[in-house]
């Protein structure tokens, strides 16, 4: 389960590269750029934030936990 939820992971953030690299292109040079692809990029980066996030504040409960109780 955990590896296909990795996979899955892996593969959603290529896509998300992807769509970045699109979106500078469609930006900077002629090829045409599509709505979705901004609306991908922003919903991804979302994502993305949401989780580093959760991790950060993971972390630092687990943090503040381990000092506290070293010094009880």
């Amino acid at each position: 389960m955990y590896a296909a939820l990795y996979r899955l992971a892996v593969g959603a953030y290529l896509l998300w590269l992807g769509l970045v690299v699109t979106l500078v292109a469609g930006r900077y040079t002629p090829v045409p750029s599509f709505r979705i692809v901004h609306l991908g990029v922003v919903a991804g980066a979302a994502v993305l934030t949401l989780i580093g996030s959760g991790r950060l504040l993971r972390r630092g409960y687990g943090w503040v936990t381990r000092r506290l109780g070293e010094r009880l």
